[in-house]
């Protein structure tokens, strides 16, 4: 009898307990978080009718910068608020990483007529504690001697190490170690209405390591590039170019490059994004130069992708060069390409930022429209 009631007291203890872990595991799967309206997509535990979720998930979601030191076994939660400590603050912390770049142009340069004192000038980003530098191309490719001035006004000769025309990214360097390289933020970051600083070299040397405040007011823009540009209200004059454009982490997600002006313009500048420059840093640090593929062929816009509009008319092959990729694999003149590898190609930028994927000798799969056929090509890249 004795054995049959512990039976029973074990059997009826296993079913409290499946009782309760239905339950609760039920009420977790329906908790939803959601901070200032968005939600939160982290898992959700529900202890003692408190609710659980990572500390980096909450903390994130209002606003605060997360760091874990494994050493010390410690989490830092800082708080960015947006008060008028916050902006000096990351200003203050990105500042020393933030160098003005100064030289004479060489002699036959395109820009001599515009610089009657024959002395250009730009901004650069400290990306290692060794010396080294990055630009835009524009800044240092017609430079006969190159001198950078670091925030604490000490000034060093540099040499071009790495240059891309391209995507307008130049790493030079100076001998002087324990310099304090930027953070560099990540790609998804990058959204519209997100506020931005701008800190470089604006029309005169005298006035380096100027800050300007706006906001990321566009992404995707493919103005004067081969590539996307981000969008900004933060003011960028001539002599920004080279600089960072810092998050309110302080993290850089952009490097300045040109903007729109004239009597009627405002607010119009543009940055590098930090996918694009992590692309070439890669690229860089590995070849030297950025390995960029090619099909051999030369590729026309619809008017609709020329002006701006949506379109999903593909790009035309205009010309396939002799001995190319493309003519070795089959492709022709007046072919339509509509996707490479599953990614819906449109305009010039899409296909150049599909091509940030490969390098010579990678294959890859064209979709293209051939007359009211549509054909899968195989290609080995140049």
């Amino acid at each position: 009898m004795r054995k049959k009631f512990i039976a029973y007291l074990v059997l009826v203890h296993l079913l409290l307990f499946f009782m309760f872990f239905s339950i609760n595991t039920f009420s977790n799967s329906r908790i939803k978080i959601y901070v200032n309206g968005n939600e939160i997509n982290e898992p959700v535990h529900l202890i003692n009718d408190r609710t659980y979720l990572p500390v980096r998930a909450i903390s994130e979601a209002l606003g605060a910068n997360v760091e874990w030191d494994d050493k010390n076994r410690v989490v830092n939660i800082n708080h960015l608020s947006s008060d008028d400590n916050l902006i000096p603050e990351i200003i203050k912390d990105a500042s020393p990483s933030v160098v003005g770049i100064i030289g004479t142009l060489k002699r036959g340069s395109n820009l001599e007529s515009r610089y009657t004192d024959n002395i250009v000038h730009g901004t650069g980003v400290v990306i290692s504690s060794k010396g080294e530098i990055l630009t835009n191309a524009h800044v240092v490719a017609d430079m006969e001697r190159i001198v950078v001035i670091l925030s604490s006004g000490e000034g060093f000769e540099a040499n071009l190490i790495n240059i891309d025309i391209e995507t307008d990214l130049a790493v030079i360097k100076i001998n002087k170690q324990d310099l304090k390289p930027a953070k560099l933020g990540k790609e998804e970051d990058i959204i519209i209405g997100k506020t931005v600083i701008a800190i470089g070299t604006p029309v005169s040397f005298s006035l380096r390591n100027s800050a300007s405040l706006g906001i990321i007011s566009g992404v995707n823009r493919s103005i004067n590039s081969s590539y996307r540009l981000i969008q900004t209200d933060a003011a960028i004059n001539p002599g920004n170019s080279g600089g960072p454009l810092i998050n309110l982490k302080g993290e850089v997600i952009g490097i300045n490059s040109n903007k729109y002006s004239g009597s009627n313009i405002e607010g119009l500048g543009f940055s590098i994004p930090i996918g694009t420059v992590k692309y070439v840093l890669e690229h860089f640090k590995k070849y030297g130069v950025v390995r960029r593929p090619t099909l051999g062929v030369e590729l026309e816009e619809d008017w609709a992708a020329k002006v701006g509009l949506p379109t999903n008319s593909g790009l035309t092959i205009s010309r396939v060069r002799e001995g190319s990729a493309a003519m070795d694999h089959g492709l022709l003149e007046e072919d339509v390409i509509i996707s490479i590898n599953g990614s819906s190609i449109n305009t010039l930028v899409d296909y150049n930022e599909e091509m940030k994927k490969y390098i010579p000798s990678d294959k890859i799969t064209i979709k293209i429209r051939r007359g009211g056929i549509i054909l899968d090509v195989i290609v080995v890249l140049g």
